[in-house]
């Protein structure tokens, strides 16, 4: 890349990188709605800085694929355009538009490219959330733990941000770099007091994941046993803590649901996952309103300011659909706002990490990081909104960053 006379100093650099970073990996489980301010106007910095000495970082692969899905989003707009209220899929995934930007500033600071830097900020933001969140138990008796965030994002956040802290453990072969597996067991006390099953089957899926990357990467046999022992420690501690939860009797009285449940249809119960009527008809309503609105309109959806008013219409006894915001599942949002358009967008977002693997032979912490910012948005998307909700926005971007400077790093 090329630099230009009049760049901030390298000092005024790495200072806005170590804020935007702390921020974004290191209190985005705690503090989000400030966190996501932080990295936002430090990712401008980065993006304004990046055009000015015209850096090569702005046309890699990742961010390529994030510039298709917005002008995917756009190109929907002139079809279902109704009000201010359909372009807000549109703003709303826009700060993913910073991650060039945060990479910029982290390869221009060398002290970003070290095995641990990264890795012990995600360390810290797990370990935080999870200790906050029992924190807020003890103190409040709450059923629902969230450290003033919606419980199901809290534990999303803290879900990927623990599991990001597994990339310091195979990048390097310090003694010491076991802690990393704090990272996820702290996201799973996240998740436990949050009582939030998507963010349970998503830490289940990631540490499967995880489990098969660090015993393929370290090819050591004693990291295999330990994987297996930390597994059935895992297993323990969640059974100990969660036996008497509230996630656990979620879980429980879901699949007694399921076993009661069949036949039923009509207002009662929509038709799509009526196995799930008890507590999860109105999740199923809007699954089902996605599938309505994606086959009035297959090409360019309906528009994200008709997307809940239809809902509304299908299933008029479901008074809970009043309140909410959108279909609480990425597939179902961006099938319904913007048909297959809107799914291609949402495919081009939650795939971008894979075009950062370029140099993933050489570098085992890009590819752990790839495949921990995909399978678990993509499993946290099909029972939540990710993409378009602003701390988990602004995460992925952050991510994203962390992605392309491994990519482009010579060392990792």
């Amino acid at each position: 890349m090329s630099q230009t006379q009049g760049r901030p100093s390298q000092d005024l650099l790495a200072i806005i990188a170590a804020v935007t970073l702390v921020a974004g990996l290191g209190f985005m489980g705690t503090s989000p709605f400030i966190a996501d301010y932080v990295v936002m106007a430090g990712g401008l910095i980065g993006l304004a800085w990046a055009v000015r000495i015209r850096s090569d970082i702005l046309v890699h692969r990742s961010a390529l694929m994030v510039y298709a899905a917005l002008a995917l989003l756009a190109l929907t707009l002139p079809f279902v355009y109704r009000s201010e209220m359909d372009l807000l899929p549109l703003l709303a995934c826009a700060p993913l538009l910073l991650a060039p930007g945060l990479a910029a500033l982290m390869l221009r600071n060398g002290a970003w490219l070290k095995p641990h830097a990264v890795p012990l900020l995600c360390l810290f933001g797990a370990v935080s959330a999870g200790l906050l969140g029992l924190w807020e138990v003890m103190n409040t008796g709450t059923e629902r733990v969230g450290v003033g965030n919606n419980p199901i994002h809290y534990a999303g956040i803290t879900t990927i941000i623990g599991f990001l802290a597994l990339t310091g453990l195979v990048s390097n072969r310090d003694p010491w770099r076991w802690i990393y597996l704090l990272g996820p067991a702290f996201a799973l006390v996240g998740v436990v007091l949050s009582a939030s099953r998507g963010p349970l089957l998503a830490w289940a899926a990631l540490a499967a994941l995880a489990f098969v990357v660090v015993v393929v990467t370290l090819r050591q046999k004693r990291v295999a046993l330990a994987g297996l022992a930390i597994v059935a420690i895992g297993a323990a501690i969640f059974m100990v803590t969660a036996g008497d939860s509230l996630v656990m009797t979620r879980i429980t009285g879901g699949l007694q649901a399921i076993g009661a449940a069949g036949t039923a249809g009509g207002d009662a119960v929509p038709t799509l996952l009526g196995a799930v009527s008890g507590q999860d008809a109105t999740r199923a309503a809007m699954y089902d309103t996605g599938i309505a609105a994606f086959q009035s309109s297959p090409l360019f959806g309906i528009g994200f300011g008709q997307m809940m008013p239809l809902a509304r219409d299908l299933y008029p006894k479901f008074g809970e659909l009043q309140t909410l915001e959108n279909l609480h599942s990425d597939l179902a949002d961006f099938a319904a706002l913007g048909g297959a358009m809107g799914l291609a967008a949402f495919a081009l977002m939650l795939f971008s990490p894979l075009a950062a693997l370029r140099t993933a032979r050489q570098k085992p912490a890009l590819l752990l990081g790839a495949l921990v910012l995909v399978v678990g948005y993509g499993v946290l998307g099909l029972t939540n909104a990710m993409f378009g909700v602003l701390p988990q926005t602004v995460l992925f971007g952050t991510g994203l960053a962390y992605l392309i400077t491994l990519d482009r790093a010579p060392t990792v």
